[in-house]
């Protein structure tokens, strides 16, 4: 049996909204209720947060939620072993290695970031990837 019943919206209204981190200036970042276009700043990020909390904790939240999705893609970047060397270690470790650091690449990737962030993230992958085909993995 299908629902056919309306779906209906919270009568509180919405319970979360978006708040942009506008750059201003190089170097200067600004929250902003108002999408940064407004204003003639170029947008980095737009962080969801609770629509019930002054705009002092909004922001905080929104600090906090930025800060943890930059460590997040930064740390593994940070703990990553280099690429294997082609000629000292057999193929079939090689295989493995890259494999895991296929994985570990595609784990950041959906963590997410700034735009240049995932452009490394992609080379990187298709750096591993291409290094697998000539492998034969």
């Amino acid at each position: 049996m299908v629902d056919t019943a309306p779906v209906l919206s919270d009568p509180r209204g919405p319970v979360t909204k978006e708040i942009y981190l506008c750059s201003a200036t190089p170097g200067r970042n600004y929250w902003s209720s108002a999408h940064c276009a407004e204003r003639g700043w170029s947008i980095e990020r737009i962080e969801r947060v609770p629509a019930n909390m002054p705009w002092d904790e909004q922001v905080a939240a929104a600090t906090q939620a930025h800060r943890s999705a930059s460590q997040a893609l930064v740390a593994p970047v940070q703990r990553m072993p280099p690429a294997p060397p082609t000629s000292t270690a057999p193929a079939k470790a090689q295989c493995v290695a890259l494999g895991e650091r296929v994985k570990m690449l595609d784990s950041m990737g959906r963590a997410g970031s700034r735009y240049y962030d995932l452009d490394w993230v992609r080379r990187e992958r298709k750096q591993a990837r291409d290094q697998q085909y000539r492998l034969r993995c």
